[in-house]
C-alpha cells in the first residue's frame, strides 16, 4: 500500500506492517490503521505513523532503553483484547513528548502502546494501579 505522509513524504507499506487499533488512540478514535517507521537508530526509536491521516504521527520509544526496571502489567481484559498468549507476543512502546522549551524529552509510562507482534493488533493501555507517571524524564 502506497501511503502519502507529511514527515515522511510517500511511503511503501508491506501488508505485513500495518498496525490496527480497534479502539483508535484516545483523542484519535478515527485514526484506527498506523504502521512503525524506524527512527535507524538499533530499535529505540519509532513514529507510529497513521495511515488514514498523513499529518498523525507519534515519537515513540521502547521504554527499556531508558528505564531497565519498567514492568508494566497488562489487565486480563488488555490481554484477551490484544490476543496475547505470552509475554514475549507484545511490543511495549512508550509515547515521547518534546518539551522545546524546557529542552526536556518525556515518555508516557503510565499509557503505553502495545502491539501483539503476531496478529498486529495494536492498543494504548492504561495501566490501573501503577503509579508510572505519564511525563517520565528520558534518561540514558
Amino acid at each position: 500500500m502506497q501511503v502519502e505522509t507529511d514527515r515522511f513524504g510517500p511511503l511503501e507499506i508491506p501488508d505485513d506492517r500495518v498496525l490496527t487499533f480497534a479502539d483508535g488512540l484516545p483523542g484519535f478514535g478515527d485514526a484506527r490503521s498506523f504502521t512503525l517507521v524506524d527512527g535507524r537508530d538499533e530499535g529505540v526509536f519509532y513514529w507510529l505513523q497513521s495511515l488514514e491521516d498523513p499529518s498523525l504521527a507519534f515519537l515513540c520509544a521502547v521504554p527499556w532503553a531508558f528505564f531497565p526496571d519498567y514492568a508494566p502489567e497488562l489487565s486480563d481484559d488488555d490481554q484477551e483484547a490484544l490476543g496475547l498468549e505470552s509475554e514475549g507476543d507484545a511490543m511495549v512502546l512508550s509515547i515521547l513528548s518534546v518539551h522545546r522549551e524546557e529542552q526536556t524529552i518525556t515518555a508516557n509510562l503510565l499509557g503505553p502502546i502495545v502491539v501483539n507482534q503476531h496478529t498486529r493488533q495494536g492498543r494504548q493501555v492504561v495501566l490501573a494501579g501503577d503509579d508510572y507517571p505519564v511525563q517520565a524524564p528520558l534518561s540514558a
